[in-house]
């Protein structure tokens, strides 16, 4: 009688399934075991053969050892996202599985390099979040800047911001509009995840703005406070308004206005600052640069030139991208400290998720780089040159 793979890990078959965006049922169809199996798997209770392993690393697009491989990061417990409801459960669970892995290359990277240290201050921030009012985080937001020698102006980079203060950045897909970008406070690196679903730089920037203001604000929250829809929606309100007061600082972009602004004004002040419109409006408004009856008049005007579902400006300027773990894994192979092969070994997963997790050229790792040529034809014929 066959015995199963005693150094299987059933937590890794559920990580990768999730990661793959599959059911426990569609899984099942596809390794042709019934789906109480897999659960069984997933839980510890029962191992595979080494068969049915085989085709499990198949079905997931995984090395058959990922699965034995022992899990070397603490999972996160207290992720941000814009969305919590069940409409975003899938592609957050797929999300969660992938920050995972990319923790992981963290992790690893981590044995060859010194990443910058974690630069977050220590502010006053209230114990409570329902104390933190909208005059504490713009005081907040001001004493960020400075402490990270911003000044008053646009900041230039937002992410490279985020990075050289030791909070590491990644772009990724999450598979659905709803959900933008989400953080994660842990030490010695926090982290921040963004969307590249909508490659649109001034929201990304916005985005970033808003995880860093849960990552100051709300690194202390408590779980059960995230699924409370009365306090979701105060610490998403908080977020967002960190962004803009980090972004749009009152002392320098509220000097911009000597009457209420137009639209087109918004418009000249969108590539300078590096902020949305619709940012900007609603900066505006918190400022008093804007009672509520021009911000409405605003909206009204914004709506109808069709710019809610795209801004002028929107697809001129590519997204801020990370580059740390990119150079990290580069100068891991240009040193000649790894080499592809070996990487792939250590992390134990697929090279193009490594590739997307890393954010290098598609079959940087693999080395599998299509190459596709003309053939001369030997002929008798003489080739005759092009005529000008």
């Amino acid at each position: 009688m066959s015995v199963g793979v005693s150094s299987f890990i059933g937590s890794r078959l559920t990580q990768a399934r999730k990661a793959r965006g599959l059911m426990s049922i569609s899984l099942a169809e596809l390794v042709n075991v019934s789906q109480p199996t897999i659960s069984l798997y997933e839980k510890g209770t029962q191992k595979p053969k080494q068969e049915t392993l085989d085709s499990l690393a198949v079905a997931l697009n995984v090395p058959v050892s990922f699965f034995l491989k022992d899990y070397s990061i603490d999972k996160p417990e207290r992720l941000f996202y814009r969305s919590m409801s069940a409409a975003t459960k899938a592609a957050r669970a797929r999300a969660e599985a992938r920050y995972e892995w990319y923790l992981e290359i963290i992790d690893y990277l981590l044995e060859f390099f010194d990443f910058p240290e974690l630069n977050i201050p220590d502010l006053d921030v209230p114990s409570d979040f329902r104390e933190c009012d909208e005059k504490t985080i713009e005081c907040i937001a001001e004493q960020l800047r400075q402490y990270w020698l911003l000044g008053n102006g646009p900041v230039p980079n937002m992410v490279q911001t985020l990075e050289s203060n030791g909070i590491v950045t990644w772009r990724t897909l999450m598979g659905t509009k709803t959900l933008d970008a989400f953080s994660d406070f842990r030490e010695p690196h926090s982290f921040v995840v963004l969307s590249s679903d909508k490659e649109n730089y001034f929201r990304s920037r916005s985005d970033a703005g808003h995880e860093l203001g849960h990552l100051i604000l709300h690194r202390n929250i408590n779980k059960k406070n995230l699924k409370t829809t009365s306090d979701f929606k105060l610490l998403e309100y908080q977020a967002n308004y960190f962004s803009g007061a980090f972004l749009l600082p009152a002392s320098s972009y509220g000097s911009n206005f000597k009457s209420a602004p137009s639209l087109e004004v918004f418009r000249s002040l969108k590539p300078v600052w590096n902020t949305s419109i619709a940012m900007q409006i609603m900066r505006s408004k918190q400022l008093g640069v804007l009672d509520e009856y021009q911000e409405k008049r605003l909206w009204i005007n914004l709506s109808r030139r069709g710019w809610k579902k795209g801004e002028p400006l929107d697809d001129t300027t590519p997204v801020e991208c990370p580059n740390l773990v990119q150079q990290s894994i580069k100068m891991l192979l240009d040193e000649g400290v790894k080499t592809r092969e070996q990487i792939e070994m250590d992390l134990r997963l697929n090279p193009t998720d490594i590739e997307k997790l890393g954010g290098l050229p598609e079959n940087y790792i693999s080395g599998l780089e299509s190459k596709i040529e003309p053939k001369l034809k030997y002929t008798n014929s003489k080739i005759l040159p092009f005529k000008r």
